[in-house]
Order: structure tokens, then sequence, then C-alpha cells
């Protein structure tokens, strides 16, 4: 595996005078340009594939997230189920919303009933696959 773009270029984007929601708009903007330049130097023998930018939301506000949003950012993550069904129900953002964190069995239906829920990224038991896609396909041909 090839790493085609470079971690070193990416700088703190906050800087004094800048207040934290101009930074949450200016960030993504400012990643999302260095990671688009990083791309285009990238060894021709690597396929060219659009990069995503996922925006953690972390211990953020939701009002963090709709600044965000603002801005053009499409891409979250968040590692708490809780916080994540909070964030993701707002109806006026058209989000794509990835879960990061470890998910417990116990959470799934809570997890499946995400709005706009993109992506689960990790999955460390074939248990809790197996929990996943038996809710998922539950939760599909309820919606039939």
């Amino acid at each position: 595996m090839h790493c085609w773009w470079s971690c070193e270029l990416i700088q703190p984007f906050w800087r004094p005078g800048i207040s934290a929601e101009q930074g949450v708009g200016l960030a993504p903007l400012a990643v999302k340009e260095q990671v688009q330049q990083s791309a285009v130097r990238r060894s021709l023998d690597i396929p060219a594939i659009q990069p995503r930018l996922v925006a953690v939301s972390k211990t953020k506000h939701a009002d963090m997230v709709t600044e965000a949003y603002a801005h053009g950012q499409r891409s979250f993550g968040e590692n708490c189920v809780q916080e994540l069904l909070e964030k993701a129900s707002n109806t006026k953002l058209l989000s794509s919303w990835h879960f990061i964190g470890h998910l417990q069995k116990q959470n799934v239906s809570k997890l499946m009933a995400v709005p706009n829920l993109y992506m689960l990224e990790t999955v460390d038991s074939v248990k809790l696959a197996d929990k996943v896609n038996n809710s998922w396909q539950k939760r599909g041909s309820s919606e039939r």
C-alpha cells in the first residue's frame, strides 16, 4: 500500500484572533485544498481516487457541525452512538455520517436508526458483524 499524500502538509488552522466558528468553517476548506494538491502530485501508477474528508465531530457541539456544513463539509464522523444520533437528527443537514468508534452490541439497533448513516468504520468481531447485518436487514424490510 502506498501513501499518496503527505500528512506533514496538514497544519493547524486555528490561529490567535480566529474564532472557533471561523476555524470550523475555514479548516475543512484548507484541508481539502491541501489534500487535492497532494492528490495531484501522486505517483501516476496509483489510480486517481477522489479523497473524502471526514470531519470528526467528537466533543464538538452540534452548532459547530452546522457551521462546517454551511462551509461545504458533508461527511462527518462520530465515535459515540448517542452523540451521532443527536447530531444526525438535524433534518436541515444532508450529511453522510460515519461511525468511527467501538460499537457495543447493545447499541447496534440505535446506530442502525441514525439518519444518513453512511458507514460503520470498524467491526471487531464476527458476532458484532452478524448483529449489525441482522439489524440492518430488519430495518430495511420494515421500511419497504
